[in-house]
């Protein structure tokens, strides 16, 4: 699509001629009536499959349970198993939907952005190359830096599952002693913990979004800056500017997705 969109500027455009724009403007809608199918395609097959993994793992995992002896059943306790089986099989499927739907492309459209950026011009394409590579690095301190934070989350949800199973259970023990107060705080401060990990975790994960704009914005003036030299020599056009700005855009996009 760049490309086509470079030619409509530096041809069309360039030389008013309307019938080369109104022909590249139907191989555009064209890509984007194809990209459309395939992309409905990719998500009627990421939904089946998400749904039978998770369908399919609940159904060997509860089997599995019911199979477990005292010891296995002391270690791993109810709240902690229903978890596994409610909350952590949806977060697989999400998994699996977004792999499907969204990561398994990104090496892709990374590789075929940096081959046809390289192809319309090699000095900005460097450019091109150093920003991603920065992105990549961050992205991938962001991820270490988050992953404990993940796992504590976790924990504290296990906790809360926990503690509303024992006081439903035992309620009628809890207000035969008069332990409603106690029951409360020690639920609160369970559920407090678990909003203070999640929002340390959100925190760390919101910093991506200013960070991949904070770094294509430098990439882009850069590149600006290097284009105005080329074009101004004759080794670049306007289109393939416009089109070189689209693919840094995709790849960067990319691997952040990633």
């Amino acid at each position: 699509v760049p490309l086509v969109m470079a030619d409509i500027i530096d041809v069309g455009i360039a030389n008013n001629d309307q019938n080369y724009i109104l022909s590249r403007g139907l191989i555009l809608v064209a890509l984007a009536v194809i990209g459309y199918l395939f992309a409905l395609i990719c998500q009627y097959y990421a939904s089946v499959t998400s749904q039978s993994v998770g369908t399919k793992l609940r159904e060997d995992m509860y089997h599995q349970i019911n199979r477990y002896d005292h010891h296995n059943l002391d270690k791993l306790n109810a709240p902690t198993l229903v978890t596994r089986l409610v909350n952590d099989v949806v977060q697989i499927q999400l998994a699996i939907a977004m792999t499907i739907r969204l990561t398994s492309r990104a090496p892709f459209i990374m590789l075929g952005s940096l081959f046809l950026a390289f192809l319309i011009s090699g000095p900005l394409a460097l450019i091109f190359v150093c920003g991603a590579v920065i992105l990549a690095i961050v992205m991938l301190l962001i991820t270490i830096v988050s992953m404990p934070y993940f796992n504590r989350v976790q924990q504290k949800l296990d906790q809360i599952s926990l503690i509303v199973r024992e006081n439903l259970n035992g309620i009628r023990v809890i207000r035969a002693f008069d332990n409603d107060d106690y029951e409360q705080q020690r639920f609160d401060k369970s559920n407090q913990d678990f909003a203070n990990y999640s929002k340390k975790l959100f925190k760390i994960m919101t910093m991506t979004q200013p960070i991949f704009y904070m770094l294509m914005n430098i990439a882009g003036l850069l590149i600006y800056w290097t284009a105005s030299h080329l074009i101004a020599n004759g080794s670049l056009e306007i289109g393939q500017l416009v089109a070189f700005m689209d693919y840094l855009f995709h790849a960067m996009f990319s691997i952040m997705l990633f």
